[in-house]
């Protein structure tokens, strides 16, 4: 499986947070020509910025909506960052950028979050399948759903909800095509699984690499057949 950067800079920035207190690494795959999947990393002074979702749908149609959410959460994320802003806040400003754009059928599910330099973790969640934080005393720590999926309903509302990461403590993203990856007898692979494999991964793992690869690693003992797009980022405290 070739490890792929498709947004611009996240290289780079993920070697500036390396430097700080949160090493990032990210991984993405299309299931086909085009993706649905997006993901951004942004560092401003003692926070690092996150965010990664899914546009429902495949193909072009989604690839088209996924570019322009892409292109706005850039910006309102680098613009929020400076202005202190709070990730529900930011979530609300995607919403009402992406209302117009929406036909009734087509959403997205996002999560937006930043890392403080002191292991305080942010978090808003629209919609999207649960964060995990790996703990340093084996357990995983799900974050659900803050408010509703972004772009298909009238009036929304987000909160953010907030946790604190201590040293060698993890905290994984992760699509829909890592949760509904499917087995031979056709079980999705599924949160359990996810969670499980985190938790054994993250004890042995030095960094967000090995994270992101050792759960992959494990989804592939499984003997899954990845039929979406997929896309993970992890961060390590």
């Amino acid at each position: 499986m070739q490890e792929m950067s498709a947004v611009r800079g996240v290289t780079v920035r993920g070697l500036e947070a390396r430097a700080t207190r949160g090493d990032v690494f990210a991984f993405s795959r299309a299931a086909r020509t085009f993706t649905g999947d997006f993901y951004f990393t942004h560092r401003e002074h003692e926070l690092l910025w996150f965010t990664l979702g899914d546009v429902s749908g495949k193909g072009l149609p989604a690839a088209i909506v996924m570019a322009m959410i892409q292109e706005e959460l850039e910006h309102r994320i680098t613009s929020c960052a400076t202005a202190h802003c709070d990730p529900s806040t930011t979530m609300m400003r995607l919403h009402t950028f992406l209302r117009p754009l929406m036909d009734s059928r087509r959403f997205a599910t996002v999560v937006i979050g930043n890392l403080r330099d002191d292991g305080l973790l942010t978090i808003a969640n629209a919609g999207h399948p649960s964060p995990l934080i790996a703990r340093r005393d084996g357990s995983i720590e799900p974050i659900d759903s803050t408010g509703p999926v972004a772009g298909l309903l009238p009036t929304s509302r987000w909160c953010s909800i907030q946790r604190r990461l201590a040293r060698n403590e993890s905290l994984l993203l992760y699509s829909d095509g890592l949760l509904e990856a499917r087995t031979a007898e056709g079980d999705e692979f599924g949160s359990d699984r996810i969670a499980d494999a985190l938790g054994r991964t993250a004890r042995d793992s030095r960094d967000a690499r090995s994270i992101v690869n050792g759960v992959l690693a494990n989804a592939r003992e499984h003997d899954v057949a990845f039929e979406d797009d997929l896309t993970l980022l992890a961060i390590r405290f």
